[in-house]
């Protein structure tokens, strides 16, 4: 059996706990309130969302150093109850056999007695078991209200994953954002020396060569005889995932995250290859969107013949061994070139032509938009790092951030890229750029919050932001500037 994972780092360790417990991860709260407890890596309860959880340090609960760089906190659901635990970061998710799993010799309650190693990179994974952790003496969970069950048995497992959403050939398509590689912004497309149907161009991509395979015609859909490719999306292909391969796509429509239990199967009947296709998800504004099967789509014999025609698993090893380390990040146009880590978005979403408009003095607060039930801020970044006159347009997007208490939307012109930082410093993130709240402020200097993107001799530099960072000063500065209750004149 295969079980989804995902991947954190925490301390020197790489912790895999599985995909289906993992809910998401947050920034650190800023206000724990003290629990009575005998455990020494029980930290408190935080507020997430309006409910009280249990935050553990994870650092403490592994015997390892406490950082005194920003942490994060990964949700958990399991046992029927929810709880934090502090991490360094997300790395990945990966997909592990039973057989590719290798148990400890020692004591039969250790929390990481189980491990993965991959032969050839060397890569050590340590898998965290969930059952001895909540049996620890002093463990608590926050446990599932009536609401929450019900919530819970509405969306199958409650669990929500990152969908990457783009247009090809006309058409609204979507694919597990986990799985994407690299997402290569104008590329410079050549003729394939093997040309069909199904591969028309070629593309040099970190020294080496990848077939840009025509992703429509692949998944037996109609399309145009020649199509603009603005864009590429790099795969896995192969049974063991050991090449590599692009297709190509006109357009980045944003990310979305959804639960996959809400993705409504479709018949199969007239479908050329209804395999590839595991269904249709739908937004709230009635806009459908067909989820690809990239397992079925990097396995599909077309695809993987030109990834052998093209030798692209040749520099795969060489790849992975220079990447293990690097962090995935998302870039964005807002006046200049921005970057921000990739696990600090939420989603990426088109600004909706018709919001509610505040109607402010301040330009920098546009208005209020709704996802799904939820109201999210409308926040112009470009008029925030000091932009004036900055006037909206339709190919602007949302770049959604979760806070604390609420969910902000930071508009800004393009979402570019999902990207890797290159050779990203521990205290990165408190020397990124951090615009100013006070209106009239000149913004800061850029200049120490420049980091490196791409591959390591062909990198280009980006502007570092702390987006997680940004919304916590915000939440703040809302709350300082709310009047208490005595002073409102309430009883």
């Amino acid at each position: 059996m295969s079980l989804a994972q995902g991947v954190v780092q925490i301390g020197t360790l790489e912790v895999a706990v599985p995909a289906e417990a993992l809910e998401r991860v947050v920034s650190w709260p800023e206000r724990l309130v003290p629990h009575p407890s005998a455990a020494p890596w029980l930290l408190g309860l935080f507020e997430l969302s309006g409910r009280p959880l249990p935050l553990v340090d994870g650092h403490a609960l592994l015997g390892l150093p406490v950082p005194d760089t920003p942490r994060s906190v990964a949700v958990i659901h399991h046992g029927g109850g929810r709880f934090g635990l502090g991490i360094d970061g997300v790395v990945d998710v990966l997909t592990l056999a039973d057989e590719v799993v290798d148990s400890l010799q020692g004591a039969a309650d250790r929390l990481l007695g189980r491990i993965h190693l991959q032969p050839d990179s060397g890569r050590l994974v340590h898998l965290l078991d969930l059952e001895l952790l909540v049996a620890l003496p002093g463990f608590e969970l926050s446990t599932d209200s009536p609401r929450d069950r019900r919530a819970l048995t509405h969306a199958g497992n409650g669990l929500e994953r990152l969908y990457l959403l783009f247009e090809c050939d006309g058409r609204r398509l979507c694919l597990d954002a986990a799985v994407v590689q690299e997402l290569v912004d104008r590329p410079q497309l050549t003729a394939s020396e093997f040309a069909s149907d199904s591969c028309r161009h070629e593309v040099q991509l970190r020294g080496q060569t990848l077939p840009v395979l025509e992703l429509s015609t692949l998944l037996g859909l109609s399309a145009p005889v020649t199509g603009s490719r603005q864009h590429l999306l790099v795969l896995a292909a192969g049974a063991q995932g050991e090449y590599r391969v692009a297709f190509g796509f006109e357009r980045l429509l944003g990310m979305w995250r959804r639960d996959p239990a809400q993705c409504t199967p479709l018949l199969g009947f007239g479908l050329e290859q209804p395999e590839l296709l595991r269904g249709v998800f739908v937004d709230p504004e009635g806009e459908s969107a067909v989820v690809i099967d990239h397992l079925a789509l990097g396995c599909l014999e077309a695809t993987v013949a030109y990834a052998r025609i093209y030798r692209t698993d040749r520099n795969l090893l060489v790849e992975q061994r220079s990447q293990a380390r690097r962090q995935p990040c998302l870039t964005f146009l807002a006046g200049l070139l921005f970057a921000v880590p990739l696990e600090q978005v939420a989603e990426v979403l088109p600004l909706p032509p018709r919001y509610l408009r505040l109607g402010q003095p301040d330009p920098r607060l546009l208005g209020m938009m709704e996802v799904r039930g939820q109201q999210i801020t409308l926040i112009c970044l470009r008029t925030l790092a000091g932009e004036s006159g900055v006037a909206s347009a339709a190919s602007d997007q949302v770049i959604v951030v979760q806070g604390q208490h609420r969910r902000l939307g930071f508009v800004v012109q393009q979402v570019e890229a999902i990207d890797t930082f290159t050779g990203l410093r521990e205290d990165a993130l408190a020397r990124s750029w951090k615009p100013p709240l006070d209106a009239g402020t000149a913004p800061a200097q850029r200049a120490q919050s420049w980091v490196g993107i791409g591959a390591p001799g062909n990198s280009r530099q980006a502007t570092l932001i702390d987006l997680d960072g940004l919304v916590r000063r915000l939440e703040e500065g809302v709350r300082q500037s709310a009047p208490s209750p005595a002073a409102a004149g309430w009883r």
